[in-house]
């Protein structure tokens, strides 16, 4: 895997104008999905990061590194002094679980759906 970081979410209280704001000051196209805003930049087909509804305990933009095993890696960040925010949440793409680094930075550890 070139890099471990996959996708970007920048999670807020206010979708709409966060998602306004990164199209027009960098020109990300918008799609909305219902549960988020996928962000593609120009000239791209893939999006590459998303704006999403508020999370309890999470706010600004959340990277996702992507694991071969959610469980084990979760347990891993735990064992070395990580905060379980919320685990094991359905996606589009796959299942993700939210921590927090011992610094305080939030992260998404992130398995791939089988088939993508």
């Amino acid at each position: 895997m070139p890099s471990p970081f996959v996708w970007f979410d920048n999670v807020g209280g206010n979708r709409a104008a966060t998602t306004d704001f990164m199209t027009n000051a960098f020109g990300w196209a918008p799609k909305d999905i219902g549960p988020m805003t996928f962000l593609t930049a120009e000239g791209e087909s893939m999006p590459f990061a998303a704006t999403t509804d508020a999370m309890e305990g999470v706010t600004g933009w959340v990277p996702y590194l992507e694991v071969d095993d959610l469980p084990a890696a979760v347990e891993n960040a735990r064992e070395h002094g990580a905060e379980i925010i919320a685990e094991n949440l359905k996606g589009p793409a796959g299942d993700a679980s939210f921590i927090r680094d011992p610094g305080g930075a939030p992260l998404a550890l992130w398995k791939r759906a089988a088939g993508m």
